[in-house]
């Protein structure tokens, strides 16, 4: 979080250490993690953690940068370093499974679950906006059906999403997410 001019330094001091109580508790939970837990990381109560952030979705975006901005980079870097755009649709797709997989609050982020967090949303759109990119390059190129779609994209990631959240989701969920995007590959 940034300075905020006129704030007393013990005040200031407090919105740093609820940033970083936020992006641990985060990154470990997810973005519905307990405020609670966060305030109690931080060694303040709630009273403060609401009188220096104000809601769930304030503190998701002022901490955005730490929990999803810098991943997300990585992995555009990683796409666009790929050669082909098969490979750049695959490379961004696993990726973004295997950050939903390893970080709880990147799955909560790309799964939408706060939309009030605008930061966070804009992260996610302009991943999406890549994927979209993506699925139209590799139509170009005429190894992705046509009929593989940016929303097909999305419902496989929120697929891959929910499953690797949920205690109940058979264990071959990631086998059929694999299968249904090659089966889109044309070449």
């Amino acid at each position: 979080m940034t300075a905020v001019p006129g704030l007393r330094r013990d005040a200031q001091a407090n919105r740093e250490k609820l940033r970083a109580a936020a992006v641990a508790v985060f990154s470990r939970r997810g973005l519905s993690a307990p405020l609670e837990d966060i305030a109690r990381e931080a060694g303040v109560s709630i009273g403060t953690l609401y009188n220096r952030v104000g809601s769930r979705e304030e503190l998701i975006d002022a901490v955005v940068d730490d929990i999803a901005g810098e991943k997300l980079k990585v992995l555009r870097a990683l796409v666009l370093d790929e050669v082909s755009p098969r490979s750049q649709l695959e490379t961004f797709i696993s990726g973004m499974i295997d950050l939903q997989l390893s970080d709880p609050a990147m799955n909560d982020a790309m799964l939408r679950r706060y939309p009030d967090a605008v930061l966070l949303i804009n992260a996610c759109e302009r991943s999406m906006a890549l994927g979209a990119q993506l699925v139209e390059a590799a139509h170009a190129d005429g190894v992705l059906s046509r009929e593989f779609t940016p929303d097909d994209l999305m419902t496989v990631l929120w697929m891959a999403g929910t499953a690797s959240r949920d205690p109940a989701a058979p264990e071959g969920w990631r086998r059929i997410v694999d299968r249904s995007v090659s089966a889109a590959w044309v070449a």
